[in-house]
């Protein structure tokens, strides 16, 4: 069992307005919308969620551009604002790899799901996202369960608020079976839920992580999170 940076996934919705309060939504092959306030990702193999204090919407295609790295150094990263303090303490070369891609693809226009997001700015590293990441795939590799729904009932605003991150938005794409960053991210983009969720402008700051496990229906198992803290 390791820590890595992966077919098959759900999507979970929830939007957050005043207090807390959370939906889910799954879905497999069909696709299930709920105005505005709601929106499941539909596309085979990905899963999304989100919650905001402040209404937001979900809604693939364009995948990023494939990012070859140059040895040493993190010119070649795009890492956004994130600290070099950061940047040692917690990120390994697969940390910078997956957090490029996403910067790569906000750095453009792209339709998700037919909704159009201009270019927006990037995310910036944080870990305590990458470590409550790390946790929601392991539970789900150790448990053999696929949810934005841990295994103690908690989802993903639940999860970040307890790591001690004080959001006003967060999100989170769950993915499993893929085997690498490329290929996680290509079906995320091709899932309009996903897709939006990389997409936001409302997000600055990212955490990632990935779970290999032996036993479960699948050998690795993805999380992002996303998220703003609250000012």
């Amino acid at each position: 069992m390791k820590r890595n940076f992966s077919i098959f996934t759900r999507a979970n919705v929830a939007s957050v307005s005043g207090r807390h309060r959370s939906l889910q939504i799954l879905a497999a092959i069909a696709c299930i919308g709920l105005l505005s306030a709601l929106l499941a990702a539909c596309g085979g193999s990905s899963g999304s969620a989100v919650q905001s204090d402040s209404q937001v919407t979900d809604t693939t295609q364009t995948q990023p551009t494939p990012f070859s790295p140059e040895t040493g150094g993190n010119t070649a990263y795009n890492l956004g604002n994130t600290s070099q303090n950061v940047i040692d303490q917690c990120m390994s070369e697969n940390d910078k790899l997956m957090l490029t891609q996403v910067n790569t693809a906000r750095s453009q226009p792209r339709s998700c799901g037919g909704e159009n997001y201009p270019a927006t700015d990037a995310l910036s590293w944080h870990c305590t996202l990458e470590d409550v990441a790390y946790a929601h795939s392991r539970d789900m590799g150790d448990y053999n369960f696929f949810s934005h729904t841990g295994s103690d009932g908690l989802t993903v605003g639940n999860r970040v608020r307890n790591a001690g991150y004080d959001w006003s938005a967060v999100g989170e794409n769950i993915a499993a079976g893929q085997e690498t960053i490329d290929t996680v991210m290509a079906a995320w983009l091709d899932s309009a839920g996903h897709c939006a969720n990389i997409m936001r402008s409302v997000y600055t700051e990212f955490g990632a992580a990935s779970y290999s496990v032996d036993g479960s229906d699948y050998p690795v198992y993805w999380t992002q999170v996303f998220a703003s803290p609250r000012l």
